[in-house]
């Protein structure tokens, strides 16, 4: 495997493993097995547990950060249109991993933002950048008549990721996708009084 390689396959075992057991739980020697590289790698590529943790999120964050631009800037249809299926688009991945795979930001969020300064301002810059897709897709909705004038893009955007990842970890408890599907409906039908 070449060097590339070994620390991309390592990146996305611990993301794997991570996104299970969370963060402190996820011990190297399992992250390392289910990488198939041998022990010394990790220390290799990565200067510590926590190097190695911020990694992953990063590496999760540019994932979804790829979706969302993806979705926000296909101009060939209305900005909430956009929005609606970048969401319905995570939902269903939620959905194909049977409600069992939350978000890995808010769950190293829940986990970690106490424990490490670094992880928590990390974690805080993630949930800045999505927020700032939201809110450019609601702003232009705004300004094109979409939604109502007095409708905040900021304050909206930044109630959209909340209500989004607490509705995706009631339904990762559950095990059903129900709130997550309810949140998303009242958000689109009745906050921006939007059809569907």
């Amino acid at each position: 495997m070449a060097a590339k390689d070994t620390k991309t396959e390592i990146l996305k075992a611990g993301m794997s493993i991570i996104s299970r057991q969370g963060f402190n739980a996820a011990g190297i020697d399992a992250i390392l097995k289910k990488a198939e590289v041998p022990k010394g790698s990790f220390y290799h590529y990565f200067a510590s547990k926590k190097d190695f943790g911020i990694k992953v999120l990063d590496r999760f964050a540019r994932g979804i950060d790829k979706i969302f631009s993806s979705f926000m800037q296909d101009q060939s249809l209305p900005p909430i249109v956009r929005l609606r299926n970048c969401i319905e688009s995570l939902a269903a991945r939620f959905e194909d991993n049977n409600c069992s795979i939350g978000c890995l930001v808010a769950n190293m969020g829940q986990e970690l933002a106490d424990q490490d300064e670094d992880f928590r301002e990390n974690l805080a810059e993630i949930f800045k950048t999505w927020c700032s897709h939201f809110e450019n897709c609601l702003r232009e909705a705004r300004d094109r008549g979409e939604i109502p004038e007095g409708i905040s893009p900021e304050h909206t955007a930044q109630f959209f990721l909340s209500g989004f990842e607490g509705a995706l970890l009631v339904s990762k408890v559950l095990k059903s996708s129900l709130p997550l599907r309810n949140f998303i409906n009242i958000f689109f039908e009745q906050v921006l009084r939007q059809k569907p």
